[in-house]
């Protein structure tokens, strides 16, 4: 039944529209207004529909915004790529882990999945994460879930260097800035903290100064309400409004490993615009936030 909704969905964009608000009241429990938008989920979806700044393809790609980070930041932002390419084999991620060691592997053009792959990997398991990555290569994501800029990107296969967590930690921790242009030309920034994403996953909320904010996401629960103050953060911090100068909202991520800084990914429809929060007040207070013109 799924493989004919979904057949049904990619031949009709009505059809697809409808499944998309259906799923969107099911998880934020309300419905919506996209043409009017208040909410930040809202303001997602009419950027989904009407978006216009043609930097989006360009730094939602994961091989050319690590060239635009570089321009607008610093090289010593950027993770090293061991490997990019039209597509990939199986011996040639064997030669990079002889090589070089872990790494991950991903495609350029959506939000994953991506792969560790690690010295003692099998090669039914490289085998298996490689052909997914293949074949993510033939799917058009924007078409998909609607975010357009997408489709403007040239699938390509990035294998690039694995960080290590720090000291006492199983996974690295995400530093997501949600970054909101006001209306003089100010930042409002909500950080938003993954941690341990591939055991025990939590998240958590927080103002710019590391305030806790009291609400949580439908994709993870909180459990932390404190955080240290990671070194180097005003730096993070700052770098993250360089990149989302440009925009209304963008969430810039970024990763910090015992002060050093590495560049993670910009994103422009958080949640693809149906993330849904414990209350729908929250969700409107972000839409406060967002204060410029949802298309750029």
């Amino acid at each position: 039944m799924r493989k004919i909704i979904n057949l049904i969905c990619s031949k009709s964009k009505l059809a697809h529209d409808l499944r998309f608000k259906f799923s969107f009241i099911r998880k934020t429990g309300y419905i919506p207004s996209f043409k009017n938008p208040k909410t930040f989920n809202e303001k997602i979806n009419y950027r989904k529909n009407n978006h216009k700044n043609e930097l989006f393809s360009i730094c939602a790609d994961k091989i050319k915004s690590k060239e635009y980070v570089a321009e607008k930041l610093s090289e010593d932002y950027i993770i090293e790529n061991y490997y990019v390419g039209d597509n990939v084999t199986v011996e040639k991620i064997k030669e990079i882990l002889a090589d070089k060691g872990d790494l991950l592997l991903k495609a350029n053009h959506n939000s994953g999945p991506v792969y560790l792959i690690d010295v003692n990997a099998t090669d039914d398991e490289i085998k298996r994460k490689v052909d997914d990555v293949n074949n993510q290569l033939k799917k058009d994501y924007g078409k998909q879930l609607n975010e357009p800029w997408y489709s403007e990107i040239k699938p390509r296969v990035l294998v690039e260097k694995r960080l290590l967590p720090q000291a006492g930690e199983t996974d690295i921790r995400d530093y997501k800035f949600h970054t909101f242009k006001q209306n003089d030309g100010s930042f409002k920034v909500v950080l938003q903290v993954d941690f341990e994403r591939n055991d025990n996953y939590t998240r958590s909320f927080f103002d710019e100064e590391l305030n806790w904010l009291p609400f949580h996401s439908d994709i993870a629960a909180c459990i932390k309400t404190s955080i240290e103050k990671p070194k180097n953060y005003d730096e993070m911090l700052a770098a993250a409004k360089v990149l989302a100068e440009p925009f209304s909202y963008a969430r810039v991520d970024f990763y910090n490993v015992d002060g050093a800084i590495y560049f993670g990914e910009l994103t422009f429809a958080h949640g693809s615009g149906r993330g849904a929060f414990c209350h729908k007040v929250y969700d409107l207070w972000l839409g406060r936030l967002w204060q410029g013109d949802p298309s750029y």
